[in-house]
């Protein structure tokens, strides 16, 4: 199935007729829409689904809303209450035998009681008015894109993340299953049996116990109607969740962007900038310390060389003054000890003229002027001392300009938490949200309990009522042959449970490996997980990490999560072999760069043979769009025009 055009007339926004041509090319399969927020391109997407479903479409804005009363609101607001609505879909189908070209129109206006609002659908086939199929189109539409199939080809890239959860992922799972291999078929025979399986059963009942077996069947009926309604109770607490969560994620934007989530921290910070203070106070007493000492000594080095070399003088100056008389004493001794002795004169004289010499240079030793007065051994170790001091005052004053750092670093984050009355609001806003989330969650478990309790019971009054239609039979051939045929059923139908475990064992294991490759390649971490397994019993998806352990879904980021949920349904739509649109409402919601740019180059080209994209002027822009270009095949530009008052969709992007 491929979209060919659509054509809008009064509907919501859109006043007036407006047509769009959806054909795309094989090498192009992109359809790029874009439009600011409330131009109206998710009004274009409950305008493809609501022709396709009529009352069973999921529509953006219809929540409790009866069908009439929905049909009435969705009147252009400018033109007269008596105008019609219509919504006109053409498209082509392809089977194995020919290909077909389908037109559906769905038209309808206000009644005078809004609630008793009607459409009215007709169907052309290949040009031909077919008035069955148009009169059974709820029936055949099943035929073209199942209505549980749906959401693998209609979704908002906003909302998706929460298909991540296992709880909703399960769900989808099991409907795209049991859908992609006809098992909706058997479910349906099955049931079609225990009604045949029943009315046998009766056929051989004694008179006496039809009553109970009326009354029984009585309370099956009104127990049936209580699973019905708890089940779509719970299923409009599930999306009502599903949308609180997405105003959460909103509100906490809001938080973030106007900085109330740092109040919290503002005792933390005034803690950090106390302790800062404290440790610039130690650190100011160590330097005064440290200056009281010898520290100042160090601003005078050369002195200090000078200093001690004077105090060496004066040391051997003394030396020299106090060993002077008694060398002068021994040199008198030896020269008269020398004169009675034959010496030549040469050598006497040079004897006298080298202690001549020594005794000059011990005299001008002896006279160096003493000033210091200071022993030379004072200045020992004191340059080593010196230098560890100063090694030490360096750190001191590093430290110092990393505590300053961060002080101004802490005051510019106390400067920017804004006052608490000026967000109020936006904190308010955000634990309504999640306590509105909470009582959600709530409900949810217990009508999911109540459920649990009726299926139960559902269970105990079938077992009664096949055991009040087994009690008694007449002993005729046709009861008899009754019996058989019961007999022949219960084999029947275990046989196609049995099948039906077959089949979905082998199909989950191809489905287990095409959301493993979808979520790696979007991802591209091949060491994230190793893999996804998938309950053949409850459906329920798990991550497996690549120590084989289980990896909750909560471990990834919101991001990763949204891919999750995209690789679930692109496996699911790859693995169901049709020939279907994908249709995506802001593609790239809250999603970053980085993860944007895996689906513009990694899924959006690939997702099908035809991909509607209905974007935001803040999604699919500069390199996005220059990186989306080769795949897309038409442009289009919804934009509300004041004057007009409607919405337009003309061609060309932003």
């Amino acid at each position: 199935m491929l979209l060919q055009s659509l054509t809008l007339h009064n509907f919501g926004i859109y006043k007036g007729t407006h047509s769009v041509d959806l054909t795309v090319s094989n090498d192009k399969p992109v359809i790029l829409f874009g439009g600011l927020n409330g131009g109206g391109k998710t009004t274009f997407l409950d305008a493809l689904q609501l022709v396709l479903y009529g009352k069973h479409a999921k529509c953006s804005n219809r929540g409790n809303l009866a069908y009439g009363t929905y049909l009435a609101s969705t009147l252009n607001r400018y033109v007269s209450k008596t105008e019609q609505v219509s919504l006109e879909l053409t498209f082509s189908h392809t089977t194995d035998t020919e290909a077909q070209t389908f037109t559906v129109r769905r038209e309808w206006k206000i009644a005078k009681q809004v609630e008793n609002s009607k459409d009215k659908v007709t169907v052309s086939c290949n040009g031909e008015h077919d008035q069955y199929i148009g009169e059974h189109w709820d029936e055949f539409v099943n035929e073209f894109i199942p209505m549980s199939l749906s959401d693998l080809f209609f979704f908002d890239g906003e909302k998706i993340e929460n298909l991540a959860h296992p709880e909703r992922s399960n769900e989808l799972i099991k409907t795209g299953i049991e859908n992609l291999l006809g098992l909706d078929l058997l479910s349906q025979l099955h049931l079609d049996l225990n009604n045949i399986e029943r009315k046998r059963k009766a056929e051989n009942l004694d008179t006496s116990v039809i009553e109970k077996v009326e009354t029984c069947e009585a309370d099956i009926e009104a127990n049936n109607d209580i699973i019905e309604a708890l089940s779509v109770e719970i299923a409009k607490l599930k999306n009502q969740q599903g949308k609180i969560n997405v105003d959460i994620n909103k509100a906490r934007q809001k938080v973030r962007d106007s900085g109330a989530h740092l109040i919290e921290e503002r005792d933390q910070i005034r803690f950090e900038l106390g302790a800062i203070a404290q440790k610039l106070k130690d650190s100011l007493q160590q330097r005064v310390k440290l200056d009281a000492g010898i520290g100042p000594l160090g601003l005078i080095k050369p002195l200090l060389k000078q200093t001690h070399k004077q105090a060496v003088l004066e040391e051997q100056a003394s030396e020299a003054s106090a060993l002077n008389k008694a060398i002068e004493s021994y040199e008198a001794t030896l020269l008269k000890s020398l004169e009675g002795q034959t010496l030549p004169e040469a050598a006497r004289t040079a004897l006298e003229n080298s202690m001549a010499s020594m005794a000059t240079e011990r005299q001008a030793l002896a006279n160096v002027e003493s000033y210091v007065g200071l022993p030379s051994n004072l200045f020992n170790g004191l340059e080593a001392k010196l230098e560890l001091d100063q090694q030490e005052r360096e750190a001191l004053i590093k430290e110092r300009e990393i505590l300053l750092e961060k002080k101004a670093l802490f005051e510019k984050k106390e400067e920017s938490i804004p006052d608490y009355e000026t967000v109020k609001h936006v904190l308010s806003e955000l634990a309504q949200f999640e306590a509105e989330f909470k009582n959600a969650q709530t409900l949810i478990k217990a009508k999911s309990a109540e459920l649990e309790q009726a299926q139960a019971k559902h269970a105990v009054l079938n077992q009664r009522y096949t055991n009040l239609l087994t009690q008694q039979s007449k002993d005729t051939f046709e009861q008899k042959r009754s019996l058989q045929v019961v007999d022949h059923i219960g084999k029947l139908k275990e046989t196609m449970q049995g099948f039906a475990k077959s089949l979905i064992k082998e199909n989950i294991e191809l489905l287990q490996d095409k959301i493993t490759e979808k979520f790696i390649a979007l991802t591209r971490k091949e060491q994230l997980i190793s893999g996804v397994h998938i309950c053949s019993t409850s459906f329920s998806l798990t991550l497996l990490a690549q120590t084989g352990e289980e990896l909750s879904p909560s471990r990834l980021s919101a991001g990763e999560r949204q891919l999750l949920a995209i690789a679930i349904l692109w496996g699911l739509s790859e693995a169901s072999g049709k020939e279907l649109p994908t249709v995506i409402d802001t593609p790239l919601g809250r999603l970053d760069g980085k993860h944007r740019t895996r689906l513009i180059e990694g899924y959006f080209p690939f997702a099908a043979n035809q991909v509607l994209l209905l974007s935001t002027d803040e999604e699919i822009m500069s390199d996005y769009y220059s990186k989306l270009k080769p795949a897309i095949s038409r442009e289009y530009h919804i934009r509300y025009n004041e004057q007009a008052t409607t919405s337009t969709i003309s061609e060309g992007y932003f």
